[in-house]
């Protein structure tokens, strides 16, 4: 419920309604409402380092930095969401280690990434939140299993060595120069922009991508939707090189096809 009750996307909200009060939302990377959404009252502010299910956008430096200085200055804790955008699938073990380090956050959160498909959920703290949460203040129905915890361990240890991190940001790189050349002239009609970080990728269209993602699915390529009309890459992290470019060349077959029909 304290998930439901952050989300801005009342798709998601409204089977579980009535959720957690005193919930307010602002826009993504705008400062120009933190001093009146942070203030005094604010207990926690949690964002996403890049959005995932919003449409694939990487916060500005400039945002998180204000949003950690103004959490300073009220007393809120600062919680960054790493669910989607951690554990490797930005080229850094933590997304937020793309940023310099007075952007760092009081607590991350992680889960499905964490046990490669196994159920757990588990949080990250600074010190200063450490002294503060004594055991059994905070608790999670798959938290602290020892089988889902055994895979954790494993999963993380295999994400966090130079070899697969490298070949996060190298197939990252491949994938937007290979979409880029491949819908070049798409760009500014049929796609609005594309966007990511390493193997955290958006193209937004110009209209609906269901017909994007139907087309690809009947060619091999599963793909998923995320807001504002944006299709949402998020690959294997071990994906070769080639099918990347395979993968690539379908989705910029399918964004083609769709636009010529449409």
């Amino acid at each position: 419920m304290g998930a439901l009750s952050v989300t801005a996307n009342p798709k998601y909200q409204k089977p579980f309604t009535p959720l957690i009060p005193g919930v307010h939302t602002m826009k993504f990377n705008d400062t120009r409402e933190l001093g009146t959404f942070v203030d005094e009252r604010t207990c926690a502010v949690i964002v996403e380092p890049i959005q995932g299910e919003g449409g694939i956008h990487p916060a500005q430096i400039d945002f998180l930095r204000t949003l950690r200085r103004r959490c300073d200055q009220v007393g809120a804790l600062l919680i960054y969401d790493e669910i989607q955008c951690g554990l490797g699938r930005s080229g850094k073990l933590w997304a937020h280690q793309l940023y310099p380090e007075d952007c760092s956050p009081d607590i991350v959160t992680m889960a499905k990434p964490l046990a490669n498909g196994l159920p757990i959920g588990a949080i990250m703290v600074s010190d200063k939140v450490a002294e503060i949460v004594k055991v059994g203040d905070h608790g999670t129905t798959f938290g602290g299993n020892p089988l889902a915890c055994r895979v954790g361990c494993v999963v993380v240890d295999r994400i966090n060595t130079p070899e697969l991190l490298s070949h996060v940001v190298t197939a990252g790189e491949v994938l937007e120069q290979e979409l880029t050349n491949a819908l070049k002239p798409l760009i500014g009609g049929a796609v609005v922009e594309i966007r990511g970080v390493g193997l955290l990728r958006g193209i937004q269209l110009s209209s609906d991508p269901t017909p994007v993602v139907n087309l690809a699915r009947d060619r091999g390529l599963l793909l998923v939707s995320a807001g504002g009309n944006t299709v949402r890459l998020v690959p294997p992290l071990n994906t070769s090189i080639d099918d990347i470019k395979k993968g690539a060349a379908i989705l910029a077959e399918c964004i083609k096809l769709s636009s010529a029909s449409a």
